[in-house]
């Protein structure tokens, strides 16, 4: 059965920093759009939903997070590696799909240099070190071990990855990208097999120690809904790959992102003002402690994007001026400098009702349409995971309604797309129920992955 490819376009989101001046005119209240500076190694602006609240009001409001990376200094060495690839062996990895794991780990150490430290982990129900965490200094000797990685057994993926875990912490350095990479294609069904406690284990391991996670889920029969939230409290990258000739191409893809990171350690923090609550962040996983809101993202990668949405409740009226302090923190890659730069946004109450409406801030509301669209798109995708057909059809028709109306008030390409995305997948409902359950897995897999894409704000050609 032929699956419906559904692409979203790359999402280009200009923002600005608005105004903490007093009133002004309606419209060129507004600030022009911030031109990025190449000679800074991150871009960043910040911008609420609307530069203006209605005075005694209350209700939701929202900022905006918007951070761009540039090219990176080509003059400057790279910085360097400490990773861990963990390779599942189990039984169901027979035939092309172990041949193109191996292929993928000698892809890897070929790009290697000698000041990285490189180990090697497989696992089936039992866990076994292939190579411990060394620096990459005889690449043929590594290839040859890599060679006789075969397939047996069940899979014991916490036992994998908690000894790439360990491996990477042995020979942890500051100023190292200090990363584990699991690859699978089936259920945890030994060692620790509760997605919580897995969630909390790469919590603690990227918290505590500094260490992150990507994971890279194979074929049908892995669990999508688990490694994307390991990918996500691992502060890494989740890729599907639906074919083992795919492999190589996805380690690739990720590890062009480790050889270029320009910035580490990196995080964003917002301090929200008396009166308000944070109800929720969009995009990535956030903390909430004494009045703070704190994202970390890790590493950030050359031309990378990272973008994020607070939602504030009010617990009480509106009467007085908000002030959000923001701050942005990392490590240059290149220089080892600690950065801290920090930008104050005002958001001003007012009578006047015609403010509020040229308030808006267009980009804001659309990011928020996209947000909350891919929560809906994910609730009803568990619906089908369930069989239950008819809920996901009524919640999809629904949100597809809401996404069609703020398309038309906003004239929106980048909504335009995921309504198309979502149109197409609430059609095909009919067909997903007469679908073998192989391709129903794969059907699944596909479309959880561009909305995983979509909430990161990765480009096309990061989706195919």
């Amino acid at each position: 059965m032929q699956f419906a490819l559904l692409f979203l376009a790359s999402l280009s989101i200009p923002v600005w920093l608005t105004s903490s001046g007093g009133p002004a005119g309606h419209n060129s209240d507004k600030p022009a759009p911030a031109k990025p500076d190449d000679n800074k190694v991150i871009n960043w602006e910040v911008k609420p939903g609307n530069s203006w609240l209605l005075q005694n009001s209350a209700g939701d409001c929202y900022l905006y997070v918007n951070i761009k990376s540039g090219a990176g200094a080509s003059d400057k060495p790279r910085v360097p590696l400490n990773i861990s690839l963990v390779l599942d062996r189990s039984g169901s990895m027979a035939g092309e799909k172990i041949e193109y794991a191996r292929r993928a780990a000698k892809f890897l150490i070929d790009q290697l240099s000698t000041s990285d430290y490189l180990s090697i982990i497989n696992y089936d129900n039992k866990v076994e070190v292939t190579s411990g965490s060394q620096p990459v200094k005889n690449k043929e000797a590594l290839k040859n071990i890599v060679d006789k990685i075969t397939d047996r057994g069940a899979t014991n993926l916490s036992g994998g990855m908690l000894e790439g875990y360990t491996q990477v912490k042995s020979t942890r350095k500051e100023g190292y990208v200090n990363r584990v990479l699991l690859l699978t294609d089936g259920l945890a069904n030994e060692g620790i097999t509760d997605p919580q406690q897995l969630k909390k284990l790469t919590e603690k391991k990227y918290l505590e120690d500094g260490i992150a996670l990507s994971t890279f889920g194979l074929g049908a029969d892995y669990n999508e809904d688990l490694l994307t939230m390991l990918a996500e409290t691992g502060r890494a990258n989740y890729y599907f790959i639906d074919s083992a000739d795919k492999i190589p191409q996805l380690f690739a893809r990720e590890l062009k992102g480790l050889l270029n990171v320009v910035a580490q350690n990196a995080w964003a923090q917002v301090t929200i003002p008396e009166g308000l609550e944070c109800q929720h962040v969009y995009g990535y996983p956030y903390e909430v402690k004494d009045g703070k809101v704190l994202i970390r993202f890790n590493d950030i990668y050359a031309n990378d994007e990272k973008a994020i949405l607070i939602k504030l409740k009010a617990r009480t009226r509106f009467t007085d001026n908000l002030r959000f302090d923001c701050t942005l923190g990392y490590t240059d890659a290149a220089t080892f400098d600690q950065v801290k730069e920090g930008k104050p946004v005002q958001v001003k109450v007012t009578t006047d009702k015609e403010l509020i409406k040229t308030g808006e801030e267009k980009d804001v509301q659309e990011m928020l349409a996209l947000f909350e669209s891919t929560e809906r798109f994910d609730d009803v995708m568990a619906d089908v995971d369930k069989g239950n057909y008819e809920s996901a059809r009524l919640k999809g028709d629904a949100a597809v309604k809401v996404l069609k109306e703020k398309q038309v008030m906003y004239n929106s390409p980048k909504l335009e797309e995921q309504v198309k995305k979502m149109t197409i997948y609430v059609q095909q409902m009919d067909s997903v129920k007469v679908m073998r359950e192989s391709e129903k897995k794969m059907y699944q897999k596909m479309n959880k992955s561009f909305n995983y894409q979509t909430k990161k704000v990765k480009s096309a050609e990061t989706k195919l």
